[in-house]
């Protein structure tokens, strides 16, 4: 069983093309094996030109029946990989989509139930969004978004959890990250989503985040840990926006 996984896996890394010949080679030895047993038995006085025959035979009927067939597959697989990309991802900014992001979160958290927490959450909030919408139209507005999503990327640890809950709202969950760790990935984004207005060519106003940070307890719930980062991003837009309020209800950043 093993022997054969290997081989599976083996054939499936190989191109279409590579996929057919490797079928038709299949194929033709298969049927010269039967060939040779046949003749060597009956006709053995014709073995050698039934055998070129049998392999000519195979390899005109087999190849294109095996690149077709090959094709459709690969095709299948690229359509299977991209309804799974549109099932867990979020399309305007390629960051994980609610549904998943809460689904991975929450086991995770559950893998820390004793000892030490999961790390820190992070709750972002695009400023004055709607004014964006309102002034330079939606299109504009997804640029933006998507751009904070590239921020956050960039940002980013590719082992930490990044995820747009919707409209102008987005997580992350920093895992095994202190609080310190978590100021510094916060700073870090608020630098970054300040230079987006350059990016996408928007004059008159300037992008901005606030980012309100719980920290993960043993046993704590993901809901109760939205719930606190969310208090703090709170406090955040309370105290003029543009700010990151840590898991103390300070400000941090103005």
């Amino acid at each position: 069983m093993v022997g054969a996984s290997r081989i599976a896996a083996r054939f499936n890394r190989l191109s279409v093309l590579g996929q057919a010949c490797a079928i038709v080679a299949a194929a033709t030895i298969g049927a010269d094996l039967l060939t040779l047993i046949f003749y060597a038995i009956f006709f053995s006085d014709r073995l050698l030109l039934d055998l070129v025959l049998t392999s000519l035979i195979v390899v005109a009927v087999a190849f294109p029946l095996s690149y077709f067939f090959m094709g459709r597959s690969a095709k299948l697989v690229e359509l299977a990989a991209e309804l799974d990309r549109a099932n867990r991802l979020d399309d305007l900014t390629g960051l994980l989509n609610r549904k998943t992001f809460l689904l991975q979160s929450r086991q995770i958290l559950s893998d820390h139930e004793e000892g030490a927490g999961a790390g820190m959450l992070l709750f972002i909030d695009a400023d004055h969004f709607k004014a964006i919408n309102d002034r330079h139209g939606h299109a504009m507005g997804d640029a933006v978004l998507q751009e904070i999503g590239a921020a956050l990327t960039a940002t980013i640890g590719e082992q930490e959890l990044a995820g747009r809950l919707g409209g102008e709202e987005f997580v992350v969950l920093l895992r095994g990250a202190s609080p310190e760790k978590a100021a510094q990935v916060c700073e870090r984004l608020r630098r970054k989503v300040k230079a987006i207005s350059a990016i996408v060519g928007m004059s008159g106003r300037e992008v901005t985040v606030s980012i309100g940070v719980s920290k993960h307890q043993p046993g704590q719930s993901l809901d109760a840990l939205l719930l606190a980062a969310d208090r703090n991003l709170y406090l955040a837009k309370a105290n003029g926006r543009d700010r990151i309020v840590n898991t103390d209800g300070k400000l941090a950043a103005a």
